[in-house]
């Protein structure tokens, strides 16, 4: 007897059809919509409601005539005995063997959707079936799929994706409160994570989970959650939680309190001590391990745990290619097999080496070794704190490991650069260095005896690196250098039976009928990129005839990104827009050896050489300089003035006069201008003269910090030099000497930055936030007690009887003391794209208000209030610049610069986000990395997209709807 065909209707994500497994091809839309119709109701329709649902436009005839012709393709395909019709009604036929799964779905999630047993808890079978549905709920009913010219069609289609999208979140609400009754926490935390998936602004599942870590004396999780609640908020709709989401928060804070107070062996053992109690340097330690686990762990791990796409990789043991300090007398045979990368760490003794192929894992396999490091359950004081750090950024210095991780902790985590100093010299950081493999070919070995040197010299500190295998074993047999870890793994191939078991049936058959394809799916990467490039729900593996390669398959992924992107509605920016920026993108990337962008990081390298470079010195060294310099020295000369020893300089009033400028103040703010201008003219000559000389030589070779100190010498010396002559021409030289000074302390170290970096690739600083420091205020007034002494000396020199020691030096002793005392040594607690300027900012504001106020009201109330007001100016703007004006102002520069040249929109943060959208890139704190470092080679090989034809070519060819229903 043969078997009956089973006919299965997949509505779940992109509609398809399989007749014993193998696809049906209708090539027609309609088709699947019809099916999709009729298989979902289980009932007859009369032909008239089809005709009127799918071709609503057209005259009953021709409706007719277009739903005959479509039920006679779909009989074709499927063969008689599946569909029922006569002359007025069509339906399925329910005595033949039919599998729709949003079907199948409901049936599973009934027992949690019955209004009248709600109160009633699920039976363990039930469980089990609600599970299994929750689980088969991997996409939205018809995702993408809509049908040109049916509005009615697609309105049911959008409603019956509500009411599915209703009924899982029941399901999972019921879910979660069973394992929260069992107190199954992990379960019952992993299904509230998938109910909060659904809708990111439901602030009852943010609650509820909340609930769920507080239960489970997760604390630090707890106040995770409802950090990422306020950003989200106040990111997506600009407003604060509702009242009964704080009070919560609030409840659950003093609940912690009370546990932790009753339980001090609890406390010891979760490291759960609210953040507000904690001691500082523990707080910050805290920040730091929010900001890992939100970066990494919540944004890359745990999308792939919930949706049960994370793939358990298979690691095995090897010792070949590493030099292990106790080799010569160590038995170093091991099993072959590890379980995982935790019990791998544990066994080499917390310093590991992880090798694999392209896109095998290696960066999963490190994210959820340091999600596995911050759930230890021991005291928080006793273990270093896993930090994730990418090496391709080493090669642009190749400074010492140390100095390196700190400046990476600076930029990626906000963390102050003392602090990060303090930490890696008490061995309180463990290092978790990805991308051994993206740094220049060149670099690497380099890179390698710097981490053996990073081990030697603090006591071989703990330490995991991760690398491509096949540049791993080039690295050792090239340079015969080897890292000095105790053991290493190798990330495994997927097994046939793992490929088969995340791809669907008809992907995994075409697989394996090729070769090719079954070698390049034996990654996690390209085995789910392939379920989004190469999968047509009608045809199947959409192969066509050029030769299957891995550029292909990142070409193909690329474009159907793209078209998935101008189908949706309301785009910000065109296709050819986001492809040419990820190009130039990804090129810019590539040229800066990183794979973090991170906007504050832009410097005046990503311009183009030449002219653009020399705009960005000519706005930021002298213009900027030009402009704030003549605001600082004018309040200077209005000082010395109208009050001892009653100065006028008559270079300011000379140079004005000549072109017919009297009036007061814009005589003397025109010439300070000038001079200004002059003085920033010439430290821009002479920087960019160095920075080319720098790139000449070799602009990755490792900085040398006696440079930068000439640089500074050389520019503050010139400025200073063409400053006092230009003054002693008609004032005293004393004064002459001391504005030359005020102009090259602006241009060398205000404005001019050589002391931050030398070469246009270090230019623009990134800093810590601000706190107060009475060590630093302590020794910078005593600085600024000894310039005060000078300043009266020439007080005294210019009029004995004016002399007026003790209020200048309570006046400029103040402001040293204000200013030593605002330093970086807190870290940042959120993080947004470009935080890095929000803080530089910040810190400017702040050191402004925090140096002015107080000397204002000070020097108004011993002198006179004008005094008052033009000494606030004058250091106010001096404190506001040096602590982060200057390095926001720059940024804005090379901004403007790259909007100009069409690299960048003002806007950049939306085009990244746009692209995040299109899964090209992905945010990671508040920065963006393309999805593999694959793809960001892939674009950084490529032209521009506007001069490409084959993209326009594959547009013309392909049907829209179709390709997105397959997103």
């Amino acid at each position: 007897m043969i078997n009956p065909k089973t006919v299965s209707v997949t509505l779940l994500g992109s509609p398809q059809v399989f007749l014993n497994g193998t696809p049906c091809t209708f090539g027609s839309t309609k088709a699947l919509a019809l099916l999709a119709y009729l298989s979902l109701s289980g009932r007859p329709h009369d032909r008239a409601e089809l005709a009127t649902l799918l071709w609503p436009e057209s005259n009953h005839t021709n409706a007719r005539g277009a739903l005959r012709y479509t039920l006679s393709r779909i009989k074709k395909e499927l063969g008689d005995g599946y569909l029922l019709s006569d002359n007025r009604q069509i339906g399925i036929n329910l005595q033949s063997q039919w599998s729709v799964d949003v079907v199948t779905l409901r049936d599973l999630l009934a027992p949690a959707l019955d209004a009248e047993v709600d109160s009633t808890p699920l039976t363990a079978e039930e469980v089990q079936g609600v599970e299994e549905g929750v689980l088969l709920y991997r996409a939205d009913f018809l995702q993408g799929f809509t049908v040109r010219d049916a509005e009615e069609f697609n309105h049911w289609a959008f409603v019956q994706q509500q009411a599915l999208h209703r009924d899982l979140a029941t399901a999972l609400q019921r879910l979660v409160t069973h394992y929260q009754e069992e107190k199954k926490w992990e379960r019952a935390i992993r299904y509230a994570h998938r109910w909060l998936d659904l809708d990111t602004l439901h602030e009852a599942a943010h609650c509820r989970l909340m609930q769920l870590y507080a239960e489970s004396a997760q604390w630090t999780a707890l106040h995770n959650q409802h950090q990422s609640l306020v950003d989200l908020l106040e990111r997506e709709v600009g407003v604060r939680p509702l009242p009964e989401t704080e009070a919560l928060y609030q409840e659950l804070c003093q609940r912690e309190a009370r546990e932790l107070v009753a339980n001090p062996v609890a406390e010891a053992a979760s490291g759960a001590t609210p953040i507000a109690q904690l001691p500082a340097e523990q707080r910050s330690q805290h920040v730091l391990k929010q900001k890992v686990r939100r970066f990494w762990i919540d944004t890359l791990l745990t999308p792939l745990s919930n949706t049960n796409d994370l793939i358990q990789l298979h690691l095995q043991y090897t010792y070949e290619g590493i030099e292990h300090p106790w080799g010569d007398v160590l038995d170093l045979q091991q099993p072959p097999e590890v379980a995982d990368i935790g019990q791998a760490f544990q066994a080499a003794d917390c310093a590991l080496l992880i090798l694999g192929g392209a896109g095998a894992g290696k960066t999963i396999s490190l994210i959820a070794l340091a999600d596995a490091l911050l759930r230890r359950e021991k005291p928080q004081d006793e273990l270093p704190t896993p930090v994730l750090l990418n090496l391709s950024h080493w090669s642009e210095k190749q400074s010492p490991i140390a100095e390196w991780a700190v400046e990476e902790m600076i930029a990626k985590y906000q963390i102050p650069r003392r602090m990060g100093r303090a930490w890696l010299a008490e061995d309180k950081l463990l290092l978790l260095l990805d991308g051994l493999d993206e740094m220049p070919a060149n670099c690497r070995a380099g890179c390698i005896v710097a981490i053996n040197e990073y081990r030697q010299e603090h006591g071989l500190a703990d330490v995991v690196i991760s690398c491509r295998q096949e540049t791993y074993e080039t690295i050792v047999r090239d340079h015969g250098v080897r890292l000095q870890v105790n053991g290493a793994v190798q990330i495994r191939p997927l097994t046939d039976d793992q490929i088969r078991q995340h791809a669907s049936p008809s992907l995994a058959a075409t697989i394996f009928a090729d070769e090719t394809l079954l070698e390049i799916a034996q990654s996690p990467l390209t085995l789910n990129m392939m379920q989004t490039a190469f999968y047509d729900g009608a045809d199947g593996m959409h192969r066509g005839t050029a030769p299957f390669t891995r550029d292909r398959l990142f070409e193909q992924y690329a474009q159907r990104m793209f078209q998935w992107q101008e189908a949706r509605e309301g785009g910000d920016y065109t296709v050819t827009e986001i492809s040419d920026q990820l190009t130039w993108l990804a090129q810019r990337m590539q040229g800066h050896s990183q794979s973090i962008f991170l906007l504050e990081q832009l410097q005046p390298s990503w311009l183009e050489k030449g002219r653009s470079q020399w705009s960005y010195l000519f706005w930021s060294h002298a213009l900027m300089p030009a402009v704030l310099g003549a605001f600082m020295m004018w309040s200077f000369i209005r000082l010395i003035g109208t009050n001892p020893p009653y100065i006028e300089v008559a270079f300011v009033t000379r140079v004005a006069s000549v072109f017919g400028i009297v009036d007061q103040p814009w005589n003397t703010l025109f010439s300070l201008f000038w001079l200004n201008l002059f003085a920033g003219m010439l430290a821009a000559t002479i920087s960019g003269f160095f920075f080319l000389w720098r790139r000449r030589r070799g602009d990755t070779a490792q900085i040398d910090r006696r440079l930068g100190w000439l640089q500074l010498l050389v520019v503050g010396s010139i400025a200073w030099l063409a400053v006092t002559i230009l003054i002693a021409m008609t004032d005293a030289l004393p004064l002459a000497l001391f504005l030359g000074g005020m102009a090259a302390l602006g241009q060398a170290l205000t404005f001019g930055g050589p002391s931050y970096g030398q070469s246009f690739r270090t230019e623009i600083r990134i800093r810590g936030a601000l706190r107060w420091s009475w060590r630093g205020a302590a020794m910078l007034g005593a600085v600024g007690a000894a310039l005060s002494l000078v300043w009266s000396g020439v007080i005294w020199l210019n009029d004995p009887s004016a002399f007026a020691g003790e209020l200048n030096l309570l006046n400029m002793g103040l402001f040293f003391f204000l200013l030593g005392g605002l330093n970086d040594k807190r870290p940042e607690v959120r993080n947004r794209p470009n935080e890095g300027m929000r803080i530089a900012g910040r810190n400017g504001l702040k050191a402004a208000v925090v140096v002015a106020v107080p000397a204002m009201i000070l020097t108004g109330l011993t002198v006179n209030i004008a005094s008052g007001l033009y000494t606030g100016i004058m250091l106010g703007l001096f404190a506001g610049v040096i602590h982060g004006f200057n390095d926001v102002g720059k940024h804005g520069v090379v901004r403007l610069l790259l909007w100009r040249e069409g690299r960048a929109p003002l806007n950049y943060i939306r085009l990244l986000d746009c692209a995040a959208d299109c899964a090209l890139l992905q945010r990671v704190g508040g920065g963006y990395t393309f999805r593999h470092r694959l793809l960001q080679d892939y674009f950084a090989a490529n032209k521009p997209a506007s001069d490409i034809g084959t993209y326009r070519e594959f547009v013309d060819q392909t049907n829209p709807i179709e390709l997105a229903t397959n997103i």
